[in-house]
């Protein structure tokens, strides 16, 4: 009889990744690697008379608004039947959502697709494809003012059959105030490593300046999320080649978590520990003085 050889491998973790949590099963330990080594800005460097002084600000926000699609579809024998039925689910939707303060301007529904369905007749020798309905996809988009109401919103869309999230976008409705306010944070960073500069080395600067980069952008949560699977497994192997058997993976569950820009090299951050997924505002500032001689 032919063995069958069984490898199996213990893994002890230590108190350190028990601290660093799951997430070290993720994309994986490249992660620790890319912010160990993420590479810090210059922010102060002097050159002839030139003297150039940077930073960079980060904000996180909670959003004002959140703008969710939902897909949906129907499938029928005629597209009239895919229409009226997917209607209906819609209509009942957007009535219920009423309770959320969301209102008729608040919801718009998108037609993705119309197309046809086929599957085969099988006979006693052949298989014929043939047409046999319809299916209609549509997405509805909705305007959430209350943010803390979207998990009371994906309860109503099931409801109606509604499970597909298409995605979630987040808004804040004054990015003017909050580049005010990250603008403002700059200058007093770039003002302040200006006179630690001066009063170290006793320089002298003219008045005079020029900016050359004031750069102000916002980063979605959507693209920050990271994924990893948590399990450990043993080896399984067949020997003298025997195939007999059918090795089936048990499934493994994939864990997805928010992880936002990496702080390390930003001056300031404000709001660094709110525990709610936030969009993130970054001003990136760099002013060169002349050094009088």
């Amino acid at each position: 009889m032919k063995k069958l050889l069984l490898l199996l491998t213990l893994v002890s973790i230590s108190a350190s990744a028990q601290i660093s949590g799951n997430q070290v099963y993720g994309d994986n330990n490249d992660y620790f690697n890319r912010r160990g080594n993420t590479t810090p800005q210059t922010s102060i460097s002097a050159s002839g008379d030139q003297f150039t002084v940077s930073t960079r600000i980060l904000m996180n926000v909670r959003p004002d608004v959140l703008i969710v699609t939902l897909g949906l579809s129907q499938e029928s024998k005629t597209v009239k039947g895919c229409n009226e039925a997917i209607k209906k689910r819609i209509d009942g939707f957007t009535k219920e959502v009423r309770s959320l303060g969301v209102k008729e301007a608040d919801v718009y529904t998108d037609l993705i697709s119309q197309t046809k369905i086929y599957d085969y007749e099988v006979g006693e020798t052949k298989a014929v494809q043939k047409e046999t309905g319809f299916e209609v996809k549509k997405n509805v988009i909705v305007r959430l003012n209350n943010v803390k109401a979207f998990n009371q919103l994906t309860d109503i869309a099931s409801d109606f059959a509604i499970y597909d999230i298409v995605k979630a976008e987040y808004i804040n409705l004054d990015v003017d105030a909050l580049y005010a306010k990250l603008f403002d944070e700059a200058v007093r960073s770039i003002d302040a490593k200006k006179q630690k500069y001066v009063k170290a080395f006793k320089a002298v600067l003219s008045d005079d300046f020029n900016i050359i980069q004031d750069s102000y952008y916002s980063v979605q949560p959507r693209t920050q999320y990271q994924k990893y699977s948590a399990f450990e497994t043993s080896d399984l192997s067949y020997i003298d080649g025997d195939h007999r058997y059918v090795k089936k993976e048990a499934r493994k569950a994939k864990t997805f978590y928010y992880q936002g820009v990496d702080t390390s090299s930003f001056d300031k951050v404000i709001n660094p520990s709110d525990p709610e997924v936030c969009l993130q505002y970054v001003v990136e500032m760099k002013i060169v003085y002349h050094i009088k001689k």
